[in-house]
């Protein structure tokens, strides 16, 4: 799914990551690897699904309900699945995580099909202290005592969705209208896909780690 109308970063589906439009990132993981029968990317957007297709994905015409600004990407899922009936396992990717890699696409519907689960999140795992603060300004901690504050290497830490893909079946899509129900599992991923994208400060930091991270690679793929 990647709308036109992103308000934080404009056109920030296609805009140059080191030299790279954001979305072809994820395009070329997923096509690279082959776990996937169709890479496709829908879009309300007819420029953004031109970068897609030269990127080498299909594109799908994203209707404008389910790219409005108060449209949720399981409206966008649904747009796609109407117009793909034949669709039974869908992988929502988002280009706001563009360090996901071909090995993390192959973990991830590794333990989905040999799990038998219905749907897969992904998640980082952190060491992060969290904090509630009520209405009276009082703060109270939501995952560990102060008093016996642990330190890291005795703590397993907290599991969050990092947002890089989702995986489940058509099937508990329809039946609860959510891409997570019935038997959900986790994909533990590196600890830099933690950042998604969706503030400038976000871009700089992922510029950064996708720099380290893919070399002279991008330069590869004929945007530069």
């Amino acid at each position: 799914l990647a709308r036109g109308g992103s308000k934080g970063i404009p056109k920030k589906n296609i805009k140059p990551l080191n030299g790279v439009p954001l979305l072809v990132y994820n395009v070329k993981a997923a096509l690279a690897s082959q776990v996937f029968e169709a890479v496709c990317v829908s879009s309300d957007d007819p420029e953004i699904r031109e970068v897609a297709e030269r990127a080498g994905a299909a594109s799908h015409v994203r209707s404008a309900a389910s790219a409005s600004d108060t449209a949720s990407s399981e409206a966008g899922i649904a747009d796609y699945l109407e117009h793909h009936p034949e669709c039974e396992t869908l992988a929502l990717v988002q280009c706001t995580s563009p360090l996901t890699t071909k090995v993390d696409f192959r973990n991830g519907f590794e333990l989905f099909t040999t799990s038998g689960a219905d749907s897969l999140v992904t998640v980082v795992r952190a060491h992060r202290f969290m904090w509630t603060m009520g209405a009276d300004g009082r703060a109270a901690p939501k995952n560990y005592d102060p008093v016996f504050r642990p330190r890291r290497q005795d703590w397993n830490g907290e599991l969050i969705e990092n947002g890089a893909f989702y995986i489940f079946s058509v099937d508990s899509f329809k039946a609860t209208g959510s891409r997570l129900a019935g038997k959900i599992v986790a994909l533990e991923m590196p600890e830099e896909t933690l950042v998604e994208i969706d503030s400038l400060v976000d871009w700089k930091i992922v510029e950064l780690l996708a720099a380290d991270k893919f070399q002279d690679a991008p330069a590869t793929w004929g945007f530069c």
